[in-house]
């Protein structure tokens, strides 16, 4: 786990019971091992490349709830170079597997782009943060995990690999995870626990669009 004050330890703790279920599930698995069948991943990508545009415009409308400027401008260019970096190597992958991107959302996908929106509109900077932190943490940490335990020479998702596990993004998520501490430390214990309750309802979602991506059904 990523070296982290107070609050996100909690939170960290309060699902990671959900973060080793994701890093056991065969999607994972089968990913770094570069055996994922690639039907699995193109149904992944596919979902990933609807929630990401609907996570770009809601990094945005976040950064929007804080007022200072400093933490404003470090949210904001995190977001864009994130938001950047995801959107070329989805590029690169759609050419590259021929991925149809036309697609419905999944229940999954609808229902965890509603959980961060509703988040947001609470109009708390930090419910908000807290909400759409899994995105960025367990994908970091997944990606981390991966880099540890994947051959990634030949693997036909290494990119998908190198983007969330590289230095840069995990130095922006450690920012953010700064960010979110500080504003909990700050904040009062019913904002504390609803920040808890956002973060481990959104990594549950992370845990299921897996999930789906590997077996087509939403749970």
């Amino acid at each position: 786990m990523t070296s982290s004050p107070s609050w996100t330890r909690e939170a960290w703790k309060a699902a990671e019971s959900i973060y080793q279920d994701i890093i056991a599930h065969p999607f994972i698995t089968e990913l770094a091992a570069g055996t994922l069948a690639p039907e699995k991943f193109d149904r992944y990508l596919a979902q990933d490349e609807l929630y990401v545009g609907n996570y770009g415009r809601q990094m945005f409308e976040l950064a929007e709830l804080i007022s200072d400027p400093e933490q404003h401008s470090m949210f904001s260019e995190f977001a864009r170079e994130g938001i950047e970096g995801e959107k070329a190597m989805h590029a690169l992958l759609i050419d590259r597997f021929g991925i149809d991107t036309a697609v419905p959302p999944s229940p999954v996908t609808a229902a965890y782009n509603a959980h961060t929106q509703a988040a947001i509109a609470t109009g708390s900077k930090e419910i908000g943060l807290a909400a759409m932190l899994p995105c960025m943490w367990v994908y970091n940490e997944v990606g981390l995990h991966i880099l540890r335990t994947a051959h990634v020479e030949g693997n036909p998702y290494k990119e998908w690999i190198q983007e969330y596990g590289n230095d840069a993004f995990t130095q922006g998520v450690n920012k953010v995870l700064a960010l979110a501490d500080e504003y909990a430390a700050a904040a009062d214990a019913q904002t504390r626990e609803r920040m808890t309750s956002a973060y481990v309802e959104a990594t549950r979602y992370e845990y299921l669009f897996w999930d789906y991506g590997y077996s087509g059904q939403a749970v």
